[in-house]
């Protein structure tokens, strides 16, 4: 099996390939040596360059090779792959998806352990993301509750109506975070955090 054969029977179409990938598989090559495969396979077809480190292999479609969804890159890059978490979304969208807003947001805010800095704003294709480091080592085991304490320093619980406060029971029930689960990770956030969760009616969820 060739070094290309390699490369297509291990990833689907229309999935985010990065450069660290076939890094990742060639462990005896060197970063020139991966980079020239990458450019042969860009200029036969084989792969589409989507941006920097970035490739796929695309589809034939009736309107040409098929294009790779922005929202895939940034979790892949950022959030999740093969199992394993190392972000999540916040703001607006963690909001929106808790349904504690109907706003829909033109950028989104990703919290990350691929972030070095406090934040900063890039570009994955038409969508603008907002990578902020994470205070403490994301995985998949502490996600759920890290984007809790994430939803209630972004919100004034008291200001929710019962659709919404029901919305964030619910989540905590699905994910079953407990209040030692929230007591071991508030220490990572702001003070108004805590406060917010010992002195309202979602400690008594927690507790259950």
């Amino acid at each position: 099996m060739t070094n290309t054969e390699r490369i297509i029977n291990q990833f689907n179409s229309d999935e985010p390939i990065l450069v660290e990938d076939i890094i990742r598989m060639f462990p005896n090559r060197s970063r020139q040596w991966v980079d020239k495969m990458l450019k042969t396979m860009v200029d036969t077809k084989t792969l589409k360059r989507y941006s920097t480190g970035v490739y796929y292999i695309p589809r034939n479609t009736i309107f040409g090779d098929s294009l790779l969804d922005s929202d895939r890159v940034v979790s892949k890059k950022y959030i999740e792959s093969n199992g394993k978490v190392y972000g999540y979304v916040s703001g607006t969208a963690l909001l929106n998806s808790l349904g504690l807003t109907t706003q829909v947001p033109n950028m989104i805010t990703v919290v990350t352990n691929n972030e070095k800095s406090r934040g900063r704003k890039v570009k994955i294709g038409k969508q603008e993301v907002y990578l902020i480091k994470s205070p403490t080592e994301i995985t998949e085991k502490n996600c759920a509750v890290l984007q809790l304490l994430e939803a209630v320093k972004l919100v004034d619980l008291n200001d929710l109506d019962e659709t919404e406060s029901q919305n964030l029971e619910n989540y905590i029930r699905k994910k079953k975070i407990t209040l030692n689960d929230v007591s071991k990770y508030c220490v990572f956030f702001p003070d108004v955090v805590s406060r917010k969760i010992l002195g309202g009616k979602l400690i008594g969820k927690l507790a259950q």
